[in-house]
């Protein structure tokens, strides 16, 4: 017994000697560092306690709530919210539960968010009398239900309208940017939370530093770095208090910031000299005003306030400019627009009519979404939501367009940003300079595929350097435009010579502030066929003939032997694929003693990925033969549909990382003589 002791006290000198701390000596040291603002210490703390043990309950729970619930990093927090999920303690179900289903919310997990949501229910949280965390529970599920219900759209980075891109380093880092303003000189002005200085300090309400104003331009497709950018030095406090940029009026001349809960006013040309107005108690209420804009017109000022007046939370009013340069008093734009929860960052078109806005109150994804709605025959439309890539499951927020409504930029604290509220911006497809540029292209190379020398049919595959995705094509034989929007120009020429076949792709990347415009030039060449006079149409009696049709019997009866071609990662027929089987189907309806076997392909390099490609095969057959149905091409005439994988048959695989030729359905066309 004795030797036990003296082992044990050997043991506890040895801890102490080596600096040895004890979990909650760190998971304390932690909790004093949040209540400090030092979150990077706490993170450190947090860390060092789970480093001696890894399930520990508080060191997971507090790390995973610092994570999510101070600094909204959902993503990061959620491994050690799960953990601490394990070991849940009855005192911590309610802000556990809540933590989780905003961690799974964030990251697109709608139905787990969903389920945790739900288990407030029947938690003394929900009985309590507070009526801001019941609403916010009951919104997100009605966003989580949403989101399952437009799942297919949640990860899309860009749509038929435009595409997002992140604004770089330059202007975003691991601190909140946000309200991003673009003047005429092509230069971005916006808001940070950053500490650039080492006199700012944080502010006691967020325990993040105050706001302050930077600036950066636009040159040759990229933003210079940024720099601070103040108010009147004479007036400016960025250093202990919040300054803000809102916005800019249409003709690039006043500047709307935003000051201690005020809206100011000030001549954009006169920045440094004079002292920003503060706009009249019309606009300034005893409430907090956070956000303004003013039409292009100068006549209307619509701005956000969380009055007493209101709906619920913050909602966007208007004010009009009357003769003595002063402004009318608010009117609530209704509920149309605002609702119980809280609407933000207004902007209005340059024809005034449709506002672009955020809101948490009208469905979505999750937090701020971005909405529009059109003022037409005295009225608001029913906001829009504006979808991805737009909307995120972040919070997006402070939509802005540029002149002519070429580009756009908003803040979002989606997955993926250097931290907290980044700046991107939107590119409109429909605004796109497609130029070529005066070199062709490096980007894009061109490569001719022949396998039936006897033609004058072959297919161009088009092959575009990563990391670069393309957005369009555009394929042109000899100056004249062919309706083809993919990869791969498969084309009969049907006669010889030399065609000079130039395509335009516009194309962008994670990293592109514009999009790029590659255009290049392959030329195609066809010699003129010797005829063998004495080689005859092979012919074929469907009445003695039984069996498997050939290439040539297939002609003889008029039928198309072209496979049937599908773009990448679809399953709906393409218009080039409809002429085929047009074709194919009034042979069949013209001999119904011809039926047909539909032969597709599936990888199986990819084990994970298997069941996907075997699905999608599957579906691009069912595709041509319900066409084929339609086309009244009699049931009993469809043999089967035969799935054959790339280990089976090296001609036929449906890998969508291959060309356009390998995502196909090949037709076997079979006689049956009646007896």
């Amino acid at each position: 017994m004795y030797k036990k002791i003296i082992t044990i006290l050997l043991i506890c000198v040895t801890l102490i000697c080596s600096g040895f701390k004890p979990v909650g000596w760190y998971i304390k040291r932690a909790g004093k560092n949040i209540d400090r603002g030092d979150f990077k210490e706490a993170k450190k703390n947090y860390l060092k306690a789970l480093e001696i043990e890894k399930d520990n309950y508080k060191a997971n729970l507090g790390m995973g709530f610092l994570l999510s619930e101070t600094l909204e990093d959902y993503a990061t927090a959620l491994p050690y919210l799960e953990k601490a999920l394990k070991n849940q303690n009855k005192d911590t179900v309610a802000d556990l539960s809540y933590a989780l289903g905003k961690s799974y919310q964030f990251t697109a997990q709608f139905a787990k968010a969903l389920f945790y949501f739900t288990k407030l229910n029947q938690v003394k949280a929900f009985e309590d009398d507070n009526l801001d965390f019941i609403k916010d529970v009951t919104k997100r599920k009605l966003d989580c239900q949403y989101a399952l219900q437009n799942f297919d759209k949640i990860k899309s980075t860009f749509n038929s309208d435009c595409y997002v891109v992140n604004v770089g380093k330059t202007i975003n880092t691991d601190a909140p940017e946000y309200v991003p303003v673009f003047n005429l000189q092509n230069q971005l002005i916006f808001t940070s939370k950053r500490k650039d200085e080492k006199q700012k300090i944080t502010n006691i309400l967020d325990i993040k530093y105050y706001e302050s104003m930077f600036i950066s331009k636009l040159e040759n497709g990229k933003f210079s770095d940024a720099k601070p950018y103040e108010l009147s030095e004479l007036k400016s406090n960025y250093l202990r208090g919040n300054e803000s940029v809102i916005s800019i009026t249409g003709d690039g001349k006043e500047l709307f910031v935003f000051k201690n809960g005020k809206i100011y006013e000030t001549s954009f040309d006169e920045l440094k000299k004079t002292e920003a107005k503060l706009l009249n108690k019309s606009i300034n209420e005893d409430y907090y005003q956070s956000h303004a804009f003013l039409t292009k017109d100068g006549t209307t000022l619509y701005f956000t306030s969380d009055s007493k007046n209101g709906l619920g939370g913050n909602d966007i009013y208007k004010s009009t400019k009357i003769s003595d340069g002063e402004w009318t008093p608010p009117e609530n734009l209704g509920g149309t627009i605002n609702t119980g929860y809280d609407e933000d960052a207004p902007f209005m078109s340059e024809d005034g009519k449709t506002l672009y806005f955020s809101s948490k109150g009208h469905l979505g994804y999750g937090n701020y979404d971005i909405f529009k709605s059109t003022f037409e025959n005295g009225k608001w439309s029913q906001p829009e939501n504006l979808g991805q890539p737009v909307n995120s499951t972040g919070n997006d927020i402070f939509l802005i367009q540029t002149q002519n409504q070429s580009t756009g930029y908003f803040s979002s604290s989606r997955i993926g940003g250097f931290g907290g509220m980044d700046i991107y911006k939107v590119n409109y497809f429909n605004t796109i300079d497609k130029t070529c540029p005066a070199n062709l292209s490096t980007l894009t190379t061109l490569k001719i595929s022949d396998t039936e020398l006897e033609d004058f049919k072959n297919t161009i595959d088009l092959n575009l350097q990563q990391p670069y995705k393309a957005l369009s094509y555009d394929w042109q034989i000899n100056g004249k435009i062919i309706g083809n929007n993919r990869a791969v120009l498969s084309y009969d020429y049907l006669s010889a010579g030399i065609y000079t076949i130039s395509v335009k792709t516009i194309a962008y990347c994670d990293s592109c502030l514009e999009p790029i415009v590659a255009c290049n030039i392959i030329e195609n060449k066809f010699e003129t066929k010797i005829v063998d006079t004495v080689k005859t149409l092979v012919s074929v009696d469907l009445k003695i003939f039984k069996g498997e049709l050939n290439n040539e019997q297939l002609k003889f009866l008029g039928f198309n032997i072209n496979p049937i071609l599908f773009d990448l990662k679809q399953n709906t027929l393409n218009t080039e694929a409809e002429t085929i089987l047009q074709t194919n189907s009034a042979v069949l309806k013209q001999y119904p003693s011809l039926s047909i076997q539909l032969i597709v392909g599936y990888s199986k390099i990819n084990d994970n990925k298997k069941i996907s490609n075997l699905s999608l095969s599957k579906a691009r057959a069912q595709s041509v033969k319900n066409y084929l149905l339609k086309k009244k091409v009699l049931k009993k005439q469809i043999q089967n549909i035969i799935t054959k994988s790339d280990a089976d048959v090296k001609t036929i695989t449906s890998s969508d990382q291959q060309p356009q030729q390998s995502r196909r359905v090949i037709i076997k066309v079979f006689n049956t003589i009646k007896k």
